[in-house]
């Protein structure tokens, strides 16, 4: 039995598009659960009677396991399919959602954000491979803008309403939204792994490196709802988990990201996410102005790492393409980022008009767009046949490093005071960003290396 008995190429445009904006609403509420919760802490605190810093744990703690859960999630999509593992994750989600909203002490508030968390999490690994054809960057855009605005303007919402009706709305309101989202989630969510086998197998179009569709026939025959419907009741193992056992099977792909920890690079991309990250979420209840700075951002991210390399590719004596040519469009979030958390710090430090501390926010969260657009590129073209695996592990590792950042940032605060502490965290910034420098130099002759591995 293949995993799915459609082939996802032969999706129409309304197929596709409805299952994009059910997996983007999923990426909106999740993070706004994780990271919506900041701007009731002084309801929060009052009501449960815990200082400030033990209410950051509620965001810090959620980030970690929303990375962690990635290292679960995806072997499990990979031996069972996308489409069941999403559903069991955003029931997952529900019901820790619902013990979230009637927890009566904290304790028993981060156990339930925490269960949560893990549930969510499966979208940040799993969403991005949904996607198939030559629509995929235009999804993978629109999925960066929903899963920005659920962090930087699920604050917001979130603000308004626990200040008006208390926190725990908070929670019913994303009880009802997650609710909704599971029931089209299943009725509008086709799955997207194919395996063709037989004689079907020479059809098989050409995949990428991530494993989404690419080449779509230039006709397509007309399309039978009756066996989409059925594809959606239909559930089977991988071929992978049928030859090696699906236990086996999932242990394997379960222990298979961790040597990809040996490459300076995955390990470099995880440090910059992390830190851009962990910026963002430190800086204070600007949401506004970094969900702008990362729709600024965007649109460029993308072309100027491409014109770059491009440029560079050029430029070669033999005209030939290296992934360390994606490396030098760094230059602009090791400008960009750190000087707004100085801006940012500065203001907040000297009681500015809060325009100042809203344009570094703006700059410093900008790192969220350009960062991943540059390093997990450069991932991905370094170490194509092992990609899947690394930017699994980069994922994990991002949050682990902004809940790193974000679990001491008040102690941090504390200790050195507001300017010191955010020049620091600059100072942190531009040495992760200028390793990018010895990477560009040494990136050869490390994939040379490596190679035999990992490639």
């Amino acid at each position: 039995m293949t995993t799915t008995i459609m082939d996802p190429k032969l999706f129409p445009r309304r197929v596709r598009y409805a299952a994009l904006l059910t997996i983007n609403v999923f990426v909106f509420m999740g993070n706004m659960y994780s990271s919506g919760l900041a701007t009731g802490f002084e309801n929060l605190g009052a009501d449960l009677h815990v200082p400030f810093n033990k209410l950051a744990d509620l965001i810090s703690w959620s980030v970690l396991a929303m990375g962690l859960s990635n290292l679960v999630w995806m072997p499990l999509a990979l031996c069972f399919g996308k489409r069941p593992i999403v559903l069991i994750s955003m029931a997952w989600f529900v019901a820790g959602c619902i013990w979230t909203a009637v927890a009566k002490d904290y304790g028993s508030l981060l156990g339930a954000r925490v269960f949560a968390s893990f549930g969510l999490g499966s979208i940040e690994s799993i969403g991005p491979n949904m996607f198939y054809e030559r629509d995929y960057a235009s999804a993978m855009a629109t999925y960066a803008l929903f899963l920005s605005g659920g962090s930087q303007i699920g604050p917001v919402i979130a603000g308004y309403l626990i200040k008006a009706r208390g926190w725990r709305w908070f929670f019913i309101l994303c009880i009802i939204i997650a609710a909704v989202n599971l029931v089209t989630t299943f009725f509008l969510l086709p799955e997207t792994t194919y395996e063709p086998e037989g004689e079907e197998q020479h059809l098989e179009p050409e995949k990428s490196v991530q494993g989404h569709l690419e080449s779509v026939p230039e006709t397509r025959p007309p399309f039978d709802y009756r066996v989409y419907w059925k594809s959606l009741f239909t559930m089977g193992l991988s071929k992978e988990a049928r030859r090696r056992g699906p236990v086996k099977h999932f242990f394997y792909l379960l222990v298979l990201p961790f040597p990809m920890l040996m490459v300076p690079g995955v390990l470099l991309a995880s440090a910059m996410y992390g830190v851009a990250l962990g910026a963002s979420a430190g800086l204070g209840l600007f949401t506004l102005s970094s969900f702008i700075g990362v729709l600024i951002a965007f649109p460029i991210a993308g072309p100027l790492t491409d014109y770059l390399s491009r440029f560079l590719r050029s430029r070669n004596k033999h005209n030939l393409h290296k992934p360390e040519h994606r490396l030098p469009a760094l230059i602009v979030p090791f400008i960009v980022s750190p000087i707004g958390v100085l801006v940012f710090g500065h203001a907040i430090a000297n009681r500015m008009h809060y325009a100042v501390p809203a344009v570094g926010q703006a700059m410093a969260a900008s790192a969220l767009a350009l960062v991943p657009s540059v390093m997990l590129s450069y991932v991905v073209d370094a170490y194509p046949r092992t990609s899947g695996e690394a930017l699994v592990l980069v994922n994990a590792s991002k949050n682990v490093v902004a809940f790193g950042l974000a679990k001491g940032s008040y102690d941090w605060m504390a200790r050195e005071g507001v300017w010191k502490m955010f020049a620091e965290f600059a100072g942190v910034q531009w040495a992760v960003f200028l390793m990018g420098a010895p990477l560009y130099f040494a990136g050869p002759w490390l994939r040379r290396r490596l190679g035999r591995y990992f490639d």
